[in-house]
């Protein structure tokens, strides 16, 4: 992964940085500011790199939950110690809806992200989390606020 975010060049990071500010972004439109920025390229170019990229990086582009009526939750949890405890609540969590969980190595087993419509869906989901076998601990946090700078987040 680090090689080929290695290889991505000015054009690839100013696509990201375009889709990370409006997911939407017709392909058209995305041509229009490359030429703007001295690249010329067509509707066809940019969509073969979009798929290229997504191919080739987990990279998380959402726009601001705020401005679309839903709420990114994230999930830090706690397993105990028997033996698959961590596997299989990473596997049933995994089943939940959620659109992203990892294992991790720290104070927490697990990180979930999950978008739910109201503060209500939140608590359901959380309910549903904690009742996963061997699951000691749930902490969470509901974004409120997200600034994103594809610049940063790709500087390696």
């Amino acid at each position: 992964m680090t090689d080929e975010i290695d290889e991505l060049d000015e054009i690839d990071r100013t696509i990201l940085r375009i889709i990370a500010q409006d997911p939407r972004v017709p392909y058209s439109d995305i041509a229009e500011q490359l030429e703007e920025e001295g690249h010329e390229m067509s509707s066809e170019g940019i969509r073969y790199r979009v798929s290229n990229l997504f191919e080739t990086a987990s990279i998380l582009l959402l726009t601001a939950p705020q401005e679309h009526g839903w709420e990114v939750i994230r999930l830090f949890i706690e397993v105990d110690n028997a033996p698959s405890a961590k596997q299989n609540a990473f596997e049933e969590l995994s089943e939940m809806g959620v659109w992203m969980s990892c294992r991790l190595h720290g104070t927490m087993d697990l990180y979930a992200v999950a978008t739910v419509r109201s503060t209500q869906a939140a608590d359901e989901l959380l309910e549903d989390v904690r009742a996963i076998d061997n699951v000691t601990r749930v902490e969470h946090a509901i974004e409120t606020v997200r600034e994103t700078e594809i610049d940063n987040y790709l500087a390696l």
